[in-house]
């Protein structure tokens, strides 16, 4: 297995895409209907870049020269205003109003960053390759990239449901420094906020 950045002439962006859109999958079925449609925008994203989901923010786990696990990552706040801009020239006034929503939607849950923090965005590992040391793989290489990069935590979040992956973050380190939720169609959607210390 190799940990590398990600190369769009090299490595499959639609298998990138696809890795992405199971961070979220939640949320782009609701907004998308179904996950073609939600993997051909997360691929246009990933190509155009000079955006949040855009290649010069991805690593990439590959074996065989195929992409088998995913990191999307930044560095401490990103600026909201300047995504809403690069979605609307982008994107059809829809798919910039959808990602606008997400926008909302993880201003409530997700981590509030400091400027020297290394953020996790979205970590996936094909269902293929899980329980394979994939997922430790990523995480103990972002954490270097972090450190190279002179951050002073890394963080990331995790949906209250996703008990198995709370459990290898927490295994590698990182530990539960807040817990927010809001109500969600009839439940609840949520996210630990997990830090590891540098």
């Amino acid at each position: 297995m190799k940990f590398e950045k990600l190369d769009i002439k090299k490595h499959s962006s639609p298998k990138v895409a696809e890795l992405l859109y199971e961070t979220d999958r939640i949320i782009f079925n609701f907004l998308y209907r179904n996950k073609s449609n939600a993997v051909k925008i997360l691929e246009k994203l990933v190509m155009l870049g000079e955006n949040n989901l855009g290649h010069e923010h991805i690593y990439v786990v590959t074996q065989n020269e195929l992409v088998i696990g995913v990191l999307l990552y930044s560095l401490g706040n990103h600026h909201k205003l300047g995504e809403l801009k690069f979605h609307i020239k982008n994107l059809n006034i829809i798919d910039a109003f959808r990602f606008l929503l997400i926008e909302l939607k993880d201003s409530f849950i997700l981590s509030h960053l400091k400027k020297c923090d290394f953020y996790f965005a979205g970590v996936a590992v094909d269902e293929e390759f899980r329980r394979q040391g994939v997922g430790s793989l990523i995480l103990d290489q972002g954490i270097n990239l972090a450190r190279k990069r002179g951050c002073e935590r890394v963080v990331l979040d995790v949906s209250l449901d996703n008990i198995g992956a709370k459990m290898l973050y927490e295994k590698t380190g990182f530990k539960v420094f807040d817990k927010r939720s809001y109500p969600w169609f009839g439940g609840r959607i949520g996210m630990y906020n997990m830090e590891f210390l540098l």
